[in-house]
């Protein structure tokens, strides 16, 4: 079982790393090999199907997301925890709900990241 505390703690460094425009700090916790799901990849990634595979891609895909919304800012609305994992609730710049459900190996590290986007 993931514990509150430390995923409260890690949810509010990853917004603390989003809103400092920080990609690297937020894909620190992820594997090399992780795989994120993300409606919006699908947009900005064609081709991907909204699936990008490896640290590598998903950074790239940040770093671009970033440098096209300069204005970038998000709100931690809740954090709910799981058994190997935990979802972080925010809104984003445009006042829109989203949820990135994390996924943890054994090692703490992330090996799936999916996104979700409210109305």
């Amino acid at each position: 079982m993931i514990d509150r505390a430390q995923a409260e703690a890690a949810a509010a460094e990853w917004i603390e790393a989003w809103n400092a425009h920080d990609p690297q700090r937020v894909v620190a916790h992820f594997r090399d090999d992780v795989v994120v799901y993300s409606p919006l990849a699908a947009r900005l990634r064609p081709g991907s199907g909204g699936v990008l595979h490896g640290k590598d891609a998903v950074l790239s895909y940040y770093e671009d997301g970033l440098a096209s919304s300069g204005d970038l800012r998000f709100s931690l609305v809740d954090v709910c925890t799981g058994v190997d994992g935990f979802t972080i609730v925010y809104r984003n710049h445009h006042d829109i709900l989203v949820t990135e459900a994390l996924t943890f190996d054994d090692t703490g590290l992330a090996s799936e990241v999916r996104v979700s986007h409210g109305g």
